[in-house]
């Protein structure tokens, strides 16, 4: 891991004078009141989940503006006086929570003021002891409050980076000690030191804004410290040839993002059919819980099911076919039924067994469902004695396009299911809750007074900007890894892989990389200018792509076998986006993710 460029003094003596728009930017939402930068929240997450402490710790406070912290700041003095005023709330210009790397924990159930959460008792110590693993520090600890010039807060936790925070811990500093024992090092004698078997080199330099260095941080006005590694970081014993990682962060503040969004009334039904979108059914379904989730949408029986052993209460929607004799199994684990066809209905009903159902309406999709037009066939569906309609839905045909032909065939769209669901009504049926947009039907028509809406890619953070009205922050979830198993070279005019169906035109180097075809890259990909991540640097796919495997021109780029590329994700200062890779393989992200196979292991960060 990287240092992160996130090392920085704040405080009295060194304010802050960011640029808020730029910093807001950067910033994730991780509970509905919270936000972090990024690489923090990643950490926070990560952290907090590995201690187990899910249920029991909240978010408090994390990124304030400048606005908040002189408002927290009047309020407190108001309320507290002077002197508690100026040993725990710093000046808006000064505040670390400005930097978006402080964060304030709390202990559910307990008191969380803002300024003075509770945060104690064994989950608190639990977390204190390994929060430096994470890249965490607790910024004012009780034995160091001469040093800070700020009192003891324990709730009060402070992302600095690794190594940084490992160092700290080791040698028991705060963040002002650290800073004065790092400017002692120089380009010419740097300080050297040891962190879980890596070795790093650490030195200072006078600032420069906007160096672009990621090797470099500004510790405060006028120095930067720069944190170089001196060897590769060691490859896990236990690491897997090809992963998929799923960013909890970013899929907790593409809820919150969405949710923001929404009508008060509205409900957030999340589709995970295909695995997530090929994210992972179980994996994704257990954050989305976490982040209050109230109900999913999948395709399959086997899909509800797996849904079901995670949470016995929430809705579970099921879109596709049911045959009529699973109608038992169905029942016995309250899940809900889209009535797909009049003749399945009615086996349904007959085989006796109480179930919740849907009734789709046809109007203009031509998929499931009886059409919005016939209004008497319609009506049928809501007769059944056993078949407990609470949802009525339809689905949009084309409202990802901005086209003016698409858009006033989905006004039509829109015109019809409301007016059906209106004539339903005026025969005294109710249809119960419904539902008409996907995600983006909901980003080109947010206004639309529907009680569910089903959120399936804008969820995972894959959507096409070009395609929607609304144009909101959401971040991919999943990126896809892969190891270099062998490194070749290659002699001009030589051909690699099955039928030799590229040729280098130069002598080179190729990377052998554990990934294929099995795993749901395309096969194709290889011959339609994809390209990975390899330390930083783009380097294109190069012959036929096969089952377990393919090629990667290095170039003169050097690398090493086990080291890890991105198929799609970040490496450094690059990105390879899931569009991306659809775009250039001639499909769209649903497919290009949904074909990612079950063998890759999905790993939370």
């Amino acid at each position: 891991m990287n240092t992160m460029n996130e090392l920085r003094l704040v405080n009295a003596d060194h304010p802050l004078h960011d640029d808020e728009e730029a910093l807001k930017q950067q910033l994730v939402w991780v509970s509905e009141d919270v936000q972090l930068q990024h690489v923090c929240a990643r950490a926070l997450l990560s952290w907090i989940r590995e201690c187990g402490a899910q249920q029991e710790v909240t978010l408090v406070s994390g990124w304030r503006s400048y606005d908040q912290q002189r408002q927290i700041l009047r309020q407190t003095e108001a309320e507290r006086g002077a002197e508690y005023t100026r040993q725990f709330v710093a000046a808006a210009s000064c505040s670390e929570h400005h930097t978006g790397l402080a964060i304030d924990l709390g202990i559910r159930g307990q008191s969380q003021d803002l300024i003075c959460p509770d945060f104690s008792g064994p989950l608190a110590r639990k977390m204190s002891r390994c929060a430096a693993e994470y890249g965490f520090i607790l910024r004012y600890p009780q034995h160091k409050t001469a040093v800070t010039g700020i009192a003891f807060e324990p709730w009060h936790f402070r992302y600095v980076g690794l190594p940084h925070a490992q160092i700290m811990a080791q040698h028991d500093w705060v963040l002002e000690e650290y800073a004065a024992w790092v400017r002692t090092g120089t380009p010419d004698r740097p300080l050297q030191v040891s962190v879980d078997g890596r070795r790093w080199q650490i030195y200072s330099l006078p600032h420069i804004d906007g160096s672009g260095d990621p090797d470099r941080t500004a510790l405060d006005e006028q120095t930067d410290l720069v944190c170089q590694p001196l060897s590769q970081a060691p490859f896990a014993p236990l690491s897997h040839r090809a992963w998929v990682e799923l960013d909890c962060a970013n899929l907790r503040h593409n809820v919150i993002t969405l949710r923001r969004q929404m009508r008060p009334h509205q409900k957030i039904m999340a589709v995970c059919k295909a695995n997530a979108y090929g994210h992972g059914l179980r994996e994704c379904a257990q954050q989305l819980l976490q982040c209050g989730v109230e109900g999913f949408a999948v395709a399959t029986l086997e899909e509800a099911l797996t849904l079901r052993q995670l949470d016995a209460q929430c809705e579970i929607l099921i879109l596709g076919y049911v045959p009529f004799w699973q109608a038992e199994e169905v029942s016995r684990h309250r899940l809900t039924l889209t009535l797909t066809d009049w003749e399945n209905a009615a086996r349904l009903n007959e085989a006796g067994y109480p179930i919740r159902v849907h009734v789709p309406i046809d109007t203009g999709m031509r998929r499931l469902g009886a059409r919005a037009e016939d209004l008497d066939k319609l009506c049928r569906f809501y007769q059944f004695p056993h078949l407990q309609v609470c949802g009525t839905y339809s689905h949009l045909a084309q409202t990802d396009s901005l086209l003016p032909q698409a858009q006033q065939a989905t006004r039509r769209q829109i015109a019809l299911f409301f007016e059906t669901i209106a004539q339903l009504r005026k025969r005294g049926i109710d249809p119960g809750a419904i539902h008409l947009q996907g995600s983006y039907g909901f980003l080109n028509h947010p206004q639309l007074p529907c009680d569910w809406v089903r959120f399936g890619i804008a969820l995972f953070g894959c959507i096409d900007p070009s395609r929607t009205q609304m144009k909101l922050p959401l971040r991919p979830v999943a990126s896809v890894h892969a190891r270099i198993a062998a490194i070749k070279r290659v002699r001009q005019g030589e051909g690699i892989s099955y039928n030799h169906l590229w040729h280098a035109d130069q002598d080179t180097t190729i990377a052998i990389l554990s990934i294929g075809y099995a795993d749901g890259i395309p096969r194709s990909a290889s011959r339609q200018h994809v390209e990975v991540l390899i330390r930083g640097r783009r380097c294109p796919l190069v012959g036929a792509m096969c089952m377990d495997q393919c090629f990667a021109d290095l170039g003169d780029l050097p690398a090493e076998v086990g080291e890890e590329c991105v198929v799609i994700g970040n490496q450094q200062k690059e990105t390879l986006s899931a569009l991306q890779l659809a775009e250039k393989t001639g499909t769209i992200v649903p497919d290009t993710l949904s074909a990612l196979r079950g063998r890759l292991p999905r790993l939370l960060k």
